[in-house]
Order: structure tokens, then C-alpha cells, then sequence
């Protein structure tokens, strides 16, 4: 009898109440067609969807076909550019989702997972003048050291030039150039944030210390463990009402989850530790220029008294969104201009023009380039390190978008994937084409629905450390080298989770013969 209940009970809860909802559909979306079979009737619909491999790719092949899609019960995607405006633009009634508290786990919410527009004004407030293009270039230095790091790697794996005139090819010669991208960028943005030297380029490896003093021993590989955890938090963030419930099964039943979850809590250790040993470092008298000091004080001076959770939180978006997006834009960069030669052929000729003696491109001197930067542009539009729509939900009043009303307290998101294809703004969109971004009477209409970053008041605020970083690494690249695929018809495979990774980038690298 008990047993009898009891799956009564789980029927109900499972599938009677969710098609009454469904049916009953007291918000009028039922008229949208569904991403999958089930997404108009239960979240966890969406673990489908993150099975898939890139599964914003096959969102936009639906986007095809229809405008608006629901991709979970009270949830749509807009497939119309149209729809960014109302959606992300200034003055826009949408804020963002509950899900991005889901995705910043149980600690203290982040410039870019708060909620709250009073909080984040106050964090950006703080964090402008550290973000600005003009304090930036004073941590130049930073970026080129590391810049000056990678080079040394990357000379010692390279061909000289006379290696490529030859008709073999020796084995064991391919770089997976993604890999060190991610070693720069990270210790790029720990050496800006904390001042702290990672040595991840010197010693080829993201090994790190988890503990503080006296745990030296316990180290663990940074950037394998971020992916870990975002791949088993990204399985089943999506799922909203579920997500606890579901983090205890997995963990529960699957010895792999349960260490993918380690991973995560060993990457917020080290993070902690590295938020600590900086604030030591203040505590003992050292000035240091870096981000964490704008967090610490005001540009007068004056301490800002924020509590060491909300500085840990803070320094952990920094570490990785402000190192793993700028890891995979410059990947997808370099991979189209190596495979479009006829642009890497007019990019190197801009960059060494501009930069001819210099061994590192200073930024002084490429910032200004104009196919460099609709090089980078273009590559930012094929592949947006966040492909997906970045979720927002509608006031309790409801909202216009598109000219369509739409009822309170529901999702809504354009991703940028399928903005940065609308064929009427960007003809031939699945072509690397540079010059589209030069000298077109579409550019404004182009710049309004392109959002690689984002849009409006919640656009990302480290858009200009990762465009100086890939300014000065690519055209430093371009000079100074020569690469190859491993074959012509080799192509990028990528996995998205939250962001889109590129699996890898093998290439075979050449020194160039440079004037003096």
C-alpha cells in the first residue's frame, strides 16, 4: 500500500502536474514551438540539449525556421536581432535570471552573477577605473612578460625558416597552441589581479598549490579542473528547480561527478588561498598596483571594508571568465587566420609594417590597426566564447519584445551565435570576411547586434584587457611566425559548456627570417 502511494505520489508530481501546467498554459507560450519534445513541460528537458556537443549550433539551425523558440517551460529564445534591444539594451525591464545565482554555486555572488542592479552598480562603480583602456595600458608590462614567455616556448618548438622549403615533415612537431593560450591567459590575469607569477608558461603546466602555508604539498592542475567543474555544473544548471536535487544523485551514484565537483571546490581553494597571500602581502605595507588594490581601496585611498568573501568572489571571476574567454577568442582567432591565408597574409603585412624591430608588438602601436582589429572582430562573430543566450527574465508587469507582448517573471535570451549569422546583416555569415567589418554602410546596424560581450548596462566589463591581450599576443604571432594545420582540411572541434572550448589546436610552427 505504501509502495502503491508512493508511485501515485512520484506520477503525480513527475507527469500530471507538469502537463497540467503544460495544458493549462496560463502564460500563453504554448503557441512557441518546443526546442525538444519536452521543453514546454519540464526543465530537465534541457539536460538533452546539453548532451549535445555544441548544442547552440543546433539551437540556431531551429532559429532557422522559427523566431522565437521555448526551450524550457517558461523560458524562450529569440533568434531575432531585433529582440537585442529589449532585451539586454539600456533602459530594458528584463534583469538577469535566477539561474546565474545556480551557476555561481553557495558563495558570494560576482560582478557578473549578482542580480541585484544596486549591487552590481556598487561593484561596477568600483571596478571601472581598474577596467578603463587608460589604466590598463599601465599594466602593459604584465601582458608582455607573459607574452615574452610564450615566445620563448613557442621559439624553442619552432622550425627555422629553411625547415618549411623541405618536402618532409618530421614527427612529434605539432603545438596545440589552445593549451598555451590557456597557460598565458591565466597567468596573464593572476599577475594583473593579484600580482602574483603563476609560472604556468615557464614550467609548460597549470599544476598549482591548493593549500596555504603549510599545505604545500597539495597542488592540482588549475585550468583542468575549472573545465571539469563547469562541465558537471553546465550538465544541470539548466534544470533551475532540479539543480540541488540532482547535484546530490549524481554525486551520490557516480564517483566521477563527485571528483568533478572536487575539482571545483579545489579551484575555489586555491583562489582563497591566492585572495589571502595578496592581502598578506598589503597587510605587510608592500604598494601594489594591481586589481585586487582597486578592491581594496578608492582611488583616494580610502579602504572599501568589503568582507573577504565578496574579495574571494571577485578575484575567482577574474581568474577564470577573465582568463578563459580571452583562451579561447585568441584559439579561434589564430585557427581562421590560418586557415583563410589570403587574411593572415594582409594582417601580418599591417602588423609589420607597424611593428618592424620590435620583437613584442607594443600596444601603443597595433591598438589602432584597423584589419587587426576586424580580424579579431570577425573571429569574435563566427565563434563567441559564449555562444549561448545569456538568460534574462522578463518584469513581474511583463515586457514588449519585438513588439510582442510577453507575460511577467518569464526567460528570455538572444544568443549571440545565431545574432552574429543574421544573413541580412552579415551576408555569407559562416565566412571568415574581415573586410566586412572596414568601410561597410551596415557597420552601425552590424555593431548593434554584434555581443560577443553582451549589451547594455550588463555588458562585460573585461572586454578591453582581453581586445589589448589579443592585440599584442596575435600581432606578435603573425610577425613572428608562420603556421600550418595538420592537414588543409583539418578543422577546430569545439565542446560547450558554459563557454565554447575549442578542443585543441595543433600546428605546425615556423620561425620567420626577420630584419633586425
Amino acid at each position: 500500500m505504501a509502495l502503491e502511494k508512493l508511485f501515485i505520489a512520484v506520477l503525480v508530481f513527475f507527469v500530471i502536474r507538469p502537463l497540467a501546467v503544460y495544458f493549462y498554459d496560463n502564460k500563453a507560450l504554448r503557441k512557441y514551438p518546443n526546442q525538444n519534445l519536452l521543453s514546454g513541460i519540464t526543465n530537465l528537458a534541457s539536460i538533452r540539449e546539453r548532451l549535445r556537443r555544441f548544442r547552440t549550433r543546433d539551437l540556431y539551425l531551429q532559429h532557422q525556421k522559427h523566431p522565437v523558440i521555448r526551450v524550457a517551460p517558461n523560458m524562450l529564445s529569440f533568434g531575432d536581432v531585433k529582440a537585442i534591444k529589449d532585451i539586454y539594451g539600456f533602459g530594458s525591464s528584463c534583469q538577469k535570471h535566477e539561474m546565474y545565482k545556480l551557476q555561481n554555486g553557495e558563495g558570494h555572488l560576482n560582478i557578473l552573477n549578482v542580480i541585484d542592479r544596486e549591487d552590481h552598480n556598487r561593484k561596477r562603480r568600483m571596478l571601472s577605473h581598474a577596467f578603463s583602456t587608460k589604466n590598463l595600458e599601465t599594466w602593459e608590462f604584465k601582458i608582455t612578460d607573459k607574452v615574452e614567455k610564450l615566445v620563448a616556448q613557442f621559439d624553442k618548438r619552432a622550425h627555422s625558416p629553411a625547415w618549411k622549403k623541405g618536402t618532409s615533415q618530421p614527427d612529434g612537431t605539432l603545438v596545440d597552441a589552445r593549451y598555451w593560450f590557456n597557460l598565458f591567459t591565466v597567468d596573464a590575469i593572476a599577475d594583473i589581479a593579484l600580482s602574483e607569477r603563476l609560472g604556468m608558461l615557464e614550467s609548460g603546466s597549470d599544476v598549482v598549490q591548493i593549500g596555504g602555508p603549510g599545505e604545500e604539498g597539495r597542488a592540482h592542475p588549475f585550468i583542468a579542473d575549472m573545465h571539469e567543474a563547469a562541465r558537471v555544473k553546465s550538465k544541470i544548471v539548466g534544470t533551475l528547480d532540479w539543480y540541488f536535487v540532482l547535484k546530490a544523485v549524481v554525486t551520490f551514484f557516480s564517483s566521477h561527478a563527485r571528483a568533478q565537483w572536487k575539482c571545483g571546490g579545489d579551484v575555489g581553494q586555491t583562489v582563497i588561498n591566492l585572495a589571502a597571500k595578496r592581502l598578506r602581502r598589503h597587510g605587510d605595507g608592500e604598494d601594489i598596483d594591481d586589481f585586487l588594490s582597486c578592491l581594496i581601496a578608492d582611488k583616494a585611498g580610502n579602504a572599501r571594508g568589503l568582507d573577504m568573501d565578496e574579495l574571494k568572489a571577485e578575484t575567482n571571476i577574474l581568474l577564470d571568465a577573465g582568463s578563459e574567454t580571452t583562451a579561447i577568442a585568441l584559439t579561434h582567432l589564430l585557427y581562421y587566420l590560418v586557415k583563410n591565408p589570403q587574411c593572415l597574409s594582409k594582417l601580418r603585412k599591417e602588423v609589420s609594417e607597424a611593428i618592424a624591430g620590435d620583437q613584442i608588438a607594443p600596444y601603443s602601436k597595433v591598438k589602432s590597426l584597423p584589419y587587426l582589429k576586424a580580424c579579431i572582430d570577425e573571429s569574435l562573430r563566427l565563434s563567441p566564447p559564449l555562444p549561448r543566450g545569456l538568460e534574462r527574465v522578463t518584469p513581474p508587469e511583463g515586457a514588449t519584445i519585438m513588439g510582442e507582448a510577453i507575460p511577467g517573471n518569464v526567460g528570455v535570451s538572444v544568443p549571440a551565435y545565431v545574432a552574429h549569422r543574421d544573413p541580412g546583416l552579415f551576408p555569407e555569415p559562416e565566412m571568415f570576411l574581415p573586410e566586412r567589418w572596414l568601410d561597410n554602410e551596415n557597420t552601425g546596424k552590424m555593431r548593434d547586434a554584434f555581443i560577443p560581450f553582451s549589451s547594455g548596462g550588463r555588458a562585460c566589463i573585461g572586454r578591453n584587457i582581453t581586445m589589448i591581450e589579443q592585440q599584442i599576443l596575435i600581432a606578435t604571432l603573425v610577425h613572428r611566425y608562420d603556421f600550418s594545420l595538420p592537414s588543409p582540411d583539418w578543422t577546430l572541434q569545439n565542446e560547450e559548456a558554459f563557454n565554447l572550448w575549442p578542443v585543441e589546436l595543433p600546428l605546425n610552427i615556423w620561425k620567420r627570417a626577420l630584419e633586425a
